[in-house]
């Protein structure tokens, strides 16, 4: 297996440009092994499988980071919260198409995809061939229904193509990306999603607009409010290493900015509870009773962005 996927990868870099295939390895890097690695240690056992089946060393461990295990905590539950959100949602509404842009390899594909669901991947082109060789490894309807489309968030011609494989209304999820974004790149990729919701129906779900707070209200809820800040601002340094470039976390982080710039781009939103009911995560057989109540209290909270066109 391992052989096997070496000789698929040195293809596929040989296929891309020089300069694309450098900034598409290292959203690999990012999101495939990173995001990963919270998921997994969280306990989600797709993600484990995801990890197992890239075979490659996780970034950061108590070697290398300090502070390693309040962070793995808190992102691990930060990453579980938004990854459970999202698939309740999509069931409670009972959505059959659902669209997953810049998530990774996406576990959460591969759960919907074996309940029957089709879904979408929309990622780089490195990402996208690594999730085409994984998703065999999964169950028989995840590998029917789930594909990996190469785009940009920009690229308007190439998500619109995506999504018109659907047949029906779609739920498009984003968790985790506005942040990494030029305001030329963020616009665009909103003017994207306008037009796909217009051609479509349906909604795009994140909580990307209170992603500081949020991620600092999850922290809270294992460490206190005391030390919050201080471990999203270290969790803030280690992505910044990643990339070698600055997070842009205040942007639209204000609920009346974000509100104004969605009606900009022909979108309107309504925040919603994280959790309908007490949230069942695989995170919790590592918390304290208290740990699990702060977190189910946070569960409730309107973190969750509903997004439709206008």
């Amino acid at each position: 297996m391992k052989k096997f996927l070496t000789t698929f990868l040195l293809i596929a870099m040989f296929a891309i440009t020089t300069t694309a295939r450098a900034a598409e390895f290292e959203m690999v890097e990012y999101s495939a092994q990173v995001k990963l690695q919270w998921l997994a240690s969280a306990g989600i056992p797709e993600a484990k499988k995801f990890l197992k089946l890239i075979d490659r060393p996780v970034f950061f461990s108590a070697d290398n980071l300090n502070d390693f295990e309040r962070i793995r905590l808190a992102n691990s539950l930060y990453q579980e919260l938004n990854f459970a959100a999202a698939m309740q949602y999509v069931r409670e509404k009972n959505y059959s198409n659902v669209f997953d842009l810049a998530c990774s390899l996406s576990p959460r594909a591969m759960i919907l995809g074996d309940e029957g669901r089709k879904v979408v991947v929309g990622e780089l082109q490195t990402v996208c061939l690594l999730g085409d060789w994984c998703v065999d490894e999964f169950g028989k309807k995840a590998k029917k229904n789930v594909a990996y489309d190469a785009f940009w968030l920009q690229d308007r011609q190439g998500m619109m193509k995506s999504a018109d494989k659907f047949k029906g209304e779609v739920c498009i999820i984003e968790q985790g990306v506005i942040i990494y974004l030029t305001d030329e790149v963020r616009a665009q990729m909103f003017d994207n999603i306008r037009d796909v919701l217009k051609s479509h129906g349906g909604c795009l779900i994140t909580s990307d607009f209170t992603q500081k707070k949020y991620f600092t209200d999850a922290a809270a809820a294992l460490f206190g409010e005391s030390e919050a800040p201080t471990i999203y601002n270290e969790t803030k340094a280690m992505y910044e290493n990643v990339f070698g470039d600055k997070i842009s976390d205040e942007s639209l982080q204000d609920e009346q900015e974000a509100m104004d710039f969605l009606k900009a781009h022909g979108l309107t939103a309504q925040k919603v509870p994280l959790f309908t009911s007490a949230p069942q995560l695989y995170i919790t057989k590592q918390l304290t009773p208290a740990q699990i109540q702060k977190v189910n209290e946070l569960a409730a909270k309107n973190y969750l962005w509903v997004i439709t066109a206008l």
